[in-house]
């Protein structure tokens, strides 16, 4: 069988893989990519469809000045490309009483916004005088939800009407069900170093008063959409990079690994010292069964929310709605079928044809699973049904499509962090793992991970 012998092979052409070998590459380092679809970049795609810019994953990223991905973003051949939201993409709207309602962007706005009552800000404020927990109350900070941590520290009112639509939004999932440490750990920290968040969130606004990186902390996308991402990443990479390959098996070798892949209804190998695996924890726990048996089962473990994604055109003037923000989250106590919308058109231009509008709207999660495998004829007329009550959408649509997935956003459920910490220290030297799974969702933690894959072979002489 035909043989290749490489230093590094990554499995998985998706942000993450794609950033290891674009750092890889940078540093002059040996490698091989292959990813079992026909293109690269994962869920991260952008399609013209009737004169509608379509993104088939993240609609926009956002980075903070310590992520790498800015230095990947400050390129002249992605920079020029690049598109920021300015103050719409700041401005959100949450379903009250069936009706948007614009969140506060300011103090003054936030004395006076209907989202939250009198006594809902009462206990707001009480919240610098509440002091940190301490563990004593039978939770390790691991084990605490970001249902508990909110409710504790911020109240019932902030937890339902404000934070459950957020986690609805970002992560398809309910603020019962995910570790608050796992996914915000900054709060967690913030907590333990000021003993409030709302004194530490002062404290770091003052540090933060220096001029920041181009690009960061701004919503932003790129004038041909996110697919602009990784098409400049693969575009680094050349024939390094190759698709279509699906891998079959990975087994140890004499000096690293061994790596059995299917090309053309042929099987070929690749001899790699480091294999680094950039694939979802359910696709990753068979490929690493006989290499690391420990962290397969804790990786099927991880489990991921399924959604249906429904793009929906409109004519401008048959929405009343002004559509001037990021998008509509809705609380569960609202008790409707979306998880929320995004007012696409309105965050970049060129999203939907002259006169029309493009509306992303999501369905399913954790918190109605079923709705995201529902058939078209079934979740279609729910989806408008709720456009037209929040939104005042009048007459069916102009465009639609419906993009499903079935494992899209990993959950970090109470232990998440310990499970990642088990998982890594029963790897065998030389197989790293990268994804969203390993350190958080966004387009910037997923591709930090990749990033920290790569400098730990970085760490190792050249092969």
């Amino acid at each position: 069988m035909p043989t290749e012998d490489v230093e590094t092979l990554i499995v998985g052409g998706g942000l993450s893989g794609l950033a290891c070998a674009a750092h890889l590459k940078r540093n002059g380092r040996t490698f091989r990519l292959v990813e079992q679809n026909d293109h690269l970049g994962g869920v991260i795609r952008t399609l013209s469809d009737s004169g509608y810019q379509i993104e088939t994953g993240p609609n926009s990223l956002l980075a903070r000045p310590e992520d790498p991905l800015l230095e990947y973003l400050s390129f002249a051949n992605l920079a020029e490309k690049i598109q920021t939201a300015g103050r719409t993409g700041k401005k959100r709207f949450i379903l009250k009483n069936g009706q948007p309602v614009a969140l506060p962007m300011s103090l003054s706005e936030g004395i006076f916004t209907p989202v939250l009552s009198l006594s809902g800000k009462m206990r707001l404020l009480k919240e610098p005088f509440i002091p940190p927990a301490t563990g004593t109350e039978g939770l390790s900070s691991e084990d605490e939800t970001i249902a508990d941590f909110v409710r504790r520290r911020l109240g019932e009112e902030f937890l339902e009407s404000l934070i459950d639509p957020f986690v609805k939004g970002v992560y398809a999932s309910d603020p019962h069900l995910l570790s608050m440490a796992d996914t915000f750990p900054r709060l967690v920290a913030m907590e333990k170093t000021y003993g409030s968040l709302i004194k530490g969130g002062l404290a770091l606004a003052r540090q933060k008063k220096g001029a920041a990186p181009p690009f960061s902390r701004e919503i932003l996308s790129f004038s041909s959409g996110m697919g602009a991402l990784p098409q400049y990443l693969a575009g680094l990479l050349g024939e390094d990079a190759g698709t279509n390959a699906e891998v079959i098996a990975c087994s140890r070798s004499e000096n690293g690994f061994r790596t059995a892949l299917l090309f053309e209804e042929e099987t070929y190998y690749i001899r790699s010292k480091h294999l680094v695996l950039a694939l979802p924890a359910i696709q990753t726990a068979p490929l690493i069964a006989q290499l690391a048996p420990g962290a397969a089962p804790l990786l099927e473990k991880i489990p991921y929310a399924p959604i249906a994604v429904v793009y929906l055109g409109y004519p401008r003037e048959r929405i009343a709605h002004p559509l001037d923000g990021f998008g509509l989250l809705v609380p569960s106590k609202e008790r409707r079928k979306i998880l929320g919308a995004l007012f696409s058109s309105s965050l970049f231009p060129g999203r939907s044809p002259e006169g029309h509008v493009l509306l992303t709207v999501f369905a399913g999660g954790m918190v109605q699973p079923k709705l995201a495998q529902a058939f078209d004829e079934d979740l279609l007329p729910i989806v408008t049904g709720e456009v037209k009550s929040m939104l005042g959408a009048t007459g069916a649509p102009s465009y639609v499509r419906i993009q499903r997935w079935g494992a899209a956003i990993p959950q970090s459920i109470p232990g998440h962090g310990a499970r990642i910490r088990a998982i890594e220290s029963s790897l065998p030297p030389g197989l790293h793992l990268a994804g969203a799974y390993m350190g958080g969702v966004s387009v910037s933690q997923t591709f930090s991970s990749g990033i920290r894959a790569a400098d730990t072979i970085l760490l190792t002489p050249p092969s």
